[in-house]
């Protein structure tokens, strides 16, 4: 976990262009790697690796993009434009899909055993796995600081 009370008194647009920088562009280059990554490990090792797997990071992918973009389109100029209180309604929809992407993370910790390798794990399989296992402490830390600091201070304002 990173320690994200540094945000708890930056300006707003300080703290969304952190977020744009720190975590949408990561998480961007993140996936990228990722889902095509996890179908090579379930096509060579179709007999061991977990093959949901593949198919709930694409789906991490999909909902993930589609969020990303709409904070970037609508929340977050809305935000820089003072809106407030305002904002509650986008507010609460992004809150409901971070309540989405944790059970998604839940559930590849729970297919891929909170990232542990099985012995016989190439290096391919082993890549996936820290990179996934990267991305979600990522994604962890960015909807924290989305909801605990930016989105609690704006709705406060």
């Amino acid at each position: 976990m990173t320690d994200l009370t540094v945000w708890e008194t930056a300006p707003f647009n300080t703290t969304i262009d952190h977020i744009l920088q720190r975590y949408h562009d990561v998480h961007h280059a993140q996936l990228e790697e990722l889902v095509p990554l996890a179908r090579k490990v379930a096509t060579v090792h179709a007999d061991t690796f977990p093959a949901e797997v593949a198919d709930l990071l694409a789906g991490i992918q999909n909902e993930l993009l589609s969020h990303m973009m709409k904070e970037e389109r609508m929340l977050f100029p809305m935000i820089k434009q003072g809106i407030g209180r305002g904002a509650a309604m986008p507010i609460s929809v992004m809150m409901h899909e971070h309540e989405e992407h944790d059970q998604a993370i839940a559930r590849l910790r729970e297919l891929t055993d909170n990232f542990t390798l099985p012995a016989h794990a190439c290096g391919s399989w082993t890549r996936l796995y820290r990179l996934a296992e990267e991305m979600v402490n990522d994604l962890t830390d960015h909807i924290r600081l989305e909801n605990d600091i930016l989105f609690a201070r704006v709705l406060a304002s």
